[in-house]
């Protein structure tokens, strides 16, 4: 008999929002945060976000202007187009150390 194969954890995520973005193809950032985020840093990178997000047009831009602010806190973003809402763009923090 052969064994099944266990299936991989996900990794666990919260939402701690969404940002309205009216640029690059994109009406909103919804941004998510990993298991290894404390929800105390929620604030703090909202922040970070919000700030980007008002002065950056294209997602490029926005990605290495939010990774500039999150690296010295310790986090990473990884952003990307959501599957089912193309309106939407994902934004994934991550603990980067």
């Amino acid at each position: 008999m052969t064994p099944l194969s266990q299936p991989r954890p996900e990794p666990r995520v919260r939402r701690l929002g969404a940002l309205p973005w009216d640029h690059d193809g994109y009406e909103r950032l919804a941004i998510w945060a990993g298991a290894d985020v404390p929800t105390l840093d929620d604030p703090m990178i909202k922040g970070a976000l919000a700030r980007c997000a008002h002065t950056c047009e294209r997602l490029q831009t926005l990605d290495r202007a939010v990774n500039r602010e999150l690296w010295p806190l310790g986090y990473v973003g990884r952003f990307e187009a959501a599957e089912t809402d193309r309106s939407t763009a994902n934004v994934m923090i991550l603990n980067g150390r």
